[in-house]
């Protein structure tokens, strides 16, 4: 009797855990989305007494967004990135100025045609949040707040590709676009009346058909840290053909501890559209823009 019992007390312990391993498969199906991305805030400060050497006391800070979805099912995927950045300086000449100023979203739709190619549409668009001026201006001063070089949508760029994209594993994606359309919009009248960033003056677009390619690739160094990169190469189908505008967004993150986190941006530009200004007011031909933001501060991974 006692090994009857026994034996049914064994069925119904094995059947009542095969149920509860069902229901827990049933009550959480695997999703097709993958998410995932960082953000914090970073501050840094210097300050002076009596500094023989000179120099200014300053403080600065920025706060950041770096955010993926992506969707994976059968022959589909859909990659989705959003890039924020935002920061400020304060400096005893010029008081608050911005040093860092970014928003860029990007959607890419692909359908497998092989192992690891897929026939992919892209549209990516790339502006700022606020009014931008020159580091030898000080806005807070009486008759410089209208002295601004750029502002919202002033630069924008909208750029819509469809090619080909190559991507082997979860970290790398290389989209070949022999058909990309580029807009770039000058919304503030102001900038637009200039001709500031390519367009022509009193005009607010410069469209653009030409071929592009677009890299994006994240790692994990390590268990603390994190890398991820955005390179974008974009030649337009007219007298300037060969030409080739780049932006590449590089960003790595140290986890400190639980809390602490060091992270180094950069960002390299080069526009053919978007010409220099020498100290003399006279115009030169383009340059390369790079940008570097080195801060320590509070952090968070999902």
């Amino acid at each position: 009797m006692k090994k009857t019992l026994f034996s049914l007390a064994l069925v119904a312990s094995m059947a009542t855990s095969a149920f509860a391993q069902e229901a827990d498969s049933v009550a959480a199906p695997q999703s097709n989305w993958k998410v995932s991305g960082i953000t914090g805030a970073n501050t840094a400060q210097t300050a002076l007494v009596n500094w023989s050497a000179g120099g200014e006391n300053s403080v600065a800070w920025n706060v950041y967004l770096n955010a993926t979805a992506n969707y994976k099912k059968d022959k589909w995927s859909w990659d989705n990135a959003l890039v924020t950045d935002f920061g400020m300086t304060y400096t005893t000449s010029n008081e608050w100025l911005k040093n860092v100023d970014k928003l860029n979203l990007s959607s890419k739709v692909g359908h497998l045609i092989s192992r690891h190619w897929s026939i992919s549409a892209l549209g990516d668009l790339l502006t700022q949040f606020s009014r931008g001026y020159d580091a030898s201006t000080n806005p807070n001063v009486s008759g410089n707040r209208d002295k601004y070089i750029s502002n919202l949508f002033a630069p924008g760029y909208l750029t819509a590709a469809l090619g080909a994209d190559y991507k082997p594993n979860d970290n790398l994606s290389l989209l070949l676009s022999p058909v990309t359309g580029k807009m770039t919009f000058v919304l503030d009248k102001k900038l637009s009346d200039a001709g500031a960033f390519g367009v022509k003056p009193g005009k607010k677009l410069l469209a653009e058909l030409g071929a592009s390619v677009v890299a994006n690739y994240k790692q994990k160094l390590a268990s603390n840290i994190d890398f991820s990169t955005k390179l974008t190469l974009f030649t337009a189908y007219n007298s300037d053909f060969g030409n080739i505008d780049v932006n590449w967004d590089m960003m790595i993150a140290f986890k400190i501890n639980k809390f602490l986190t060091t992270t180094l941006t950069t960002n390299l530009i080069y526009d053919d559209n978007v010409k220099s200004v020498d100290k003399a007011g006279n115009p030169r031909g383009p340059k390369v823009q790079f940008r570097e933001v080195l801060g320590l501060g509070l952090a968070y991974s999902f």
